[in-house]
Order: C-alpha cells, then structure tokens, then sequence
C-alpha cells in the first residue's frame, strides 16, 4: 500500500473509528479524573493515541474479511487491548514506574493500627514479637483501676513489659 493510498484509507475511516474509540478514551479520562484533572487528561490522551491507530490498523487488516462479524471482533479486540495497554503506559508516565511495595515495619505498624481501630483500643495488644493478638486481654490498658490487686501477681519484669506497651 503506498503513502497516498494509506491516507485515502485513513481519511474515508478516520470518522468511523473515532465514533468507536472516542468514548471508550473519555470513560478512561473520567475514571482518571478521579484521581486528578492531570491523572484525567493522561489516560484519556494515552488511550486515544493508542486506541484509534491499534482500530485502524485492525480495520486495514481486515478490510478483505467477507464475514462481517471477524472484522468487528478484530476492531473491538484492537480497541480494548490498546485501551488496556494504554492504561500501564499512563500509569506509568503519571508514577514513573511501578509503586514501591511497603517494608515489613510499615506492614506490622498499619496492621497494629488497624487492629486497634476495630478493637477500639489505643493500642492493639500483641505477644512481643509476634503478631499473636491477645484477644481478651485489653483490661490490660486499665488494669489498675479495674482490679487493684491485679498487680500484686505479676512480676516486676511483667510490669515494665505493661509498662512498656502503655498499660500501665
């Protein structure tokens, strides 16, 4: 196919697969925009600048194709698998990269926060070392006032770990 015959090709098709890539590139927009009017602008761009060359290459592929419903499907497989590339290349260019995963300490702080949020704590108790809650034992926060003598059998060394966790 030479140049001039590419953009025959183009300009009689152009319309057509605008009418179907246009609308999938504003709900990437619009889902962007939920994030950011810049998030917004970059995925609908980048899924349009993918999408509509991938449909019309699809269309010029398929353009001898007798079977109407093949060259639809091809279109539509063109349309969709751009718009899903297009999402990872925006993502990309919006975060420079994948995001880091958290460290294990982020990890076990956050966990701890969400643990105490759910138990309506300040602090969730574990076992040290360990992420073994000790479900039954948040009294421990208020030991003193709720049982005076409670502290009477627990070790000096019990006492600074109480201590230690805000309990006592």
């Amino acid at each position: 196919m030479n140049f001039q015959r590419l953009l025959n090709f183009v300009g009689r098709n152009a319309g057509d697969v605008a009418k179907s890539v246009v609308p999938g590139s504003l709900l990437a927009g619009g889902f962007g925009l939920l994030e950011s009017p810049a998030a917004a602008l970059t995925y609908g761009a980048a899924d349009l600048a993918a999408a509509f060359p991938a449909t019309m290459l699809a269309r010029g592929l398929t353009r001898n194709v007798k079977t109407p419903w093949v060259r639809g499907a091809a279109e539509n497989v063109a349309n969709i698998g751009a718009s899903l590339g297009s999402t990872v290349a925006a993502s990309n260019l919006l975060y420079g990269g994948s995001t880091p995963l958290p460290t294990q300490t982020q990890q076990i702080t956050q966990e701890l926060g969400q643990r105490a949020e759910l138990n309506n704590l300040t602090t969730q108790a574990v076992a040290p070392g360990t992420q073994f809650q000790t479900a039954g034992l948040e009294f421990l926060q208020d030991y003193r006032r709720q049982m005076p003598g409670f502290a009477n059998y627990l070790s000096g060394q019990d006492l600074a770990i109480l201590a230690e966790h805000g309990a006592a």
